[in-house]
């Protein structure tokens, strides 16, 4: 089973949603699980470590809209193969 959580759902309610993501895996609520995980001092070496060294922010919330005609033409093109994969369509208006 597949648990879904928007970004912006994400960025809005923290905890609730950690506590969401943490019981969905059958992991127990930590208290450092809040603890300001942009101030680690441990090596990152992702593509986007310069985004995992700062907090989560809200500009990049609903930032695909303006590209949402281009996304809608994507998702019609591909979207039966994607959805043979279990993707689902998640442009909303939201």
């Amino acid at each position: 089973m597949r648990l879904e959580i928007e970004y912006e759902e994400l960025v809005d309610d923290f905890e609730p949603n950690v506590r969401r993501m943490l019981a969905h895996r059958g992991l127990e609520w930590d208290e450092r699980c809040l603890l300001p995980f942009h101030e680690t001092t441990r090596p990152v070496s992702a593509a986007s470590s310069a985004q995992v060294r700062r907090p989560l922010y809200r500009t990049s919330m609903r930032r695909w809209q303006p590209r949402r005609e281009l996304l809608e033409q994507l998702w019609e093109g591909f979207g039966p193969e994607l959805a043979a994969a279990g993707a689902q369509c998640a442009i909303t208006d939201t």
